[in-house]
């Protein structure tokens, strides 16, 4: 290289210079293309149709629908399934089974916290998210999506088309459907409500969550659910979900998955936003509107009747008439949470008395302008073959019972002209902090001694007694058969009085044993 201090010395070659000064230079400018031709090719490239590529990609995902969409609950290890509480005059057993639950439910419960996830035509993904009633979305851009409401005599008019099929537009669409119902096809009439029903005794979280196919969720702050009260058999409580439908917006079902994407929609845009073999694409068919009620009974009744007074109050049989029922109704709580219809808020009552619950559910169970429809549950499908995305729910659960013992006492009366003799046994169970069953042998100190009529006694009884076992016999004089028996119960009955009577003569006694 040639350093400036060499530049005085450079001769310049005149033939160069000449070259160089002359017309005939050839020169080269860069070549622009055209705004317009720019613009084309851009265009070209949005025009590309992806369609067979999205459809290629989304059926050939593997995946098992059963095992993607299994919601695993609680799993129990440890558990005492059995403890006594005692008391001065009562004994309580609280017996624990473990218990599992399995359900596949096709309706999906919608809590505030998803409306904008779940509406017609919506995509989703499936993945655990989607079990736990908190659904991923797929975002991208859309083709047009023709919805259809279910209202009666709207024929095609119940049918539109969303241009952009957002959340936004699609409640706007549902809107324009419901009032212009209203306007023109209601005749000002209202429209009963198709009411489903279902009930559970709750024992746990997921138990419940299963069994009513109902987001927990949904109880915090509204109903409440005392979990450790029932663990501990202090209460006993049932829930049940009454599903006022007012009417069903439907969404179009795909022919191809590909007819819900923009043909500008590439599958590797899917996949960068979660579809996977282990999240395969899901659409909202179609979404439930009315109102959803929730009616927790609630007692510490500790019977056995509990779950049959219970379930005869909801279907509005006559409990009154039926004393053990009664007893437990009046011994009870309920609430009821009301979710759409008329009211703003979360309605809740609480009363006493459940002839209020039944008319919170008969009141305004018809749709009208007043009484609006509220989403209460949608049904999802798989985009590769539009068979419905049902969870399938798998949890164990401790079913808690308990059931109280009151103590009782055994009258002895011996009016029978013999000498009589007793042998009156008895067990009292308890049990260990392993829930292992401890028995104590218990027997009346007056065993085998001889008795002259008339006789009373009263033999109090605790109230963990049981297996109780009552004998009488009386002295024949009869040398072949010198004592003959009167009584021989094996399994008696702990009651509050038991009453034991022996009488008649020598050759022909009598005995019986009554209950109060």
């Amino acid at each position: 290289m040639t350093d400036g201090s060499n530049l005085e010395h450079f001769t310049p070659d005149p033939k160069l210079n000449d070259l160089l000064n002359s017309e005939n230079t050839i020169k080269v400018n860069p070549k622009e293309m055209p705004p317009e031709e720019a613009s084309e090719k851009k265009q070209k490239d949005v025009d590309v149709d992806h369609s067979k590529e999205v459809n290629d990609g989304i059926f050939a995902l593997n995946y098992n629908p059963i095992e993607i969409l299994a919601k695993n609950g609680e799993k129990i290890e440890n558990f005492v399934p059995k403890e006594g509480k005692k008391t001065p005059d009562k004994f309580i057993v609280i017996e624990r089974k473990k218990r599992d639950i399995n359900t596949t439910p096709v309706d999906i419960s919608i809590i505030d916290s998803v409306t904008d996830r779940t509406y017609p035509g919506a995509l989703q993904l499936a993945n655990k998210n989607f079990t736990e009633n908190k659904p991923d979305t797929l975002i991208t851009k859309r083709k047009p999506q023709n919805i259809h409401i279910d209202l009666p005599g709207m024929g095609a008019s119940a049918t539109v088309e969303v241009k952009n099929p957002n959340y936004a537009n699609v409640a706007a669409a549902v809107d324009d459907l419901v009032n212009k119902w209203h306007d023109n096809y209601s005749g000002g009439n209202t429209l009963p409500a198709r009411t489903q029903y279902s009930e559970s005794m709750v024992y746990s979280k997921s138990q419940i969550e299963a069994a009513l196919n109902v987001n927990s969720k949904v109880f915090d702050g509204t109903i409440g659910i005392d979990f450790n009260s029932i663990s501990k058999g202090e209460k006993k409580v049932m829930i049940a979900a009454y599903k006022q439908i007012f009417y069903t917006v439907s969404a179009t079902l795909p022919t191809n998955p590909s007819d819900v994407f923009d043909n500008s929609v590439t599958f590797n845009e899917l996949t960068k936003k979660g579809v996977s073999n282990a999240a395969p694409p899901l659409m909202v068919s179609n979404v439930a509107y009315g109102r959803t009620i929730f009616v927790k009974l609630e007692t510490s009744s500790k019977s056995n009747d509990v779950e049959a007074a219970f379930s005869a109050a909801l279907k509005g049989t006559d409990v009154k008439s039926k004393g053990k029922y009664s007893d437990i109704l009046d011994n009870s709580s309920f609430t009821a949470v009301v979710l759409g219809g008329d009211a703003a808020e979360h309605n809740k009552v609480v009363t006493k008395d459940f002839d209020v619950i039944r008319s919170v559910i008969k009141d305004n169970a018809a749709f009208s302008r007043k009484n609006p429809a509220y989403p209460i549950s949608y049904t999802s499908v798989f985009l590769k073959d539009n068979k419905i995305a049902g969870v399938n729910n798998r949890s164990e659960y401790v079913e808690t019972t308990s059931t109280e013992y009151t103590s009782g006492k055994i009258h002895l009366t011996h009016r029978g002209g013999y000498v009589a003799q007793y042998q009156i046994l008895w067990d009292e169970v308890d049990y260990d902090d392993k829930g292992k069953e401890v028995i104590t042998k218990k027997a009346w100190n007056n065993n085998w001694y001889s008795k002259t009529s008339p006789f009373n006694t009263v033999i109090p009884l605790a109230p963990n007694s049981r297996n109780i076992r009552i004998m009488a016999r009386e002295c024949t004089g009869l040398a072949w058969e010198w004592w003959r028996k009167v009584i021989d119960d094996q399994a008696v009955k702990l009651s509050k009085e038991i009453n034991v009577d022996i009488s008649g003569t020598t050759l022909y006694p009598s005995g019986r044993i009554t209950y109060k």
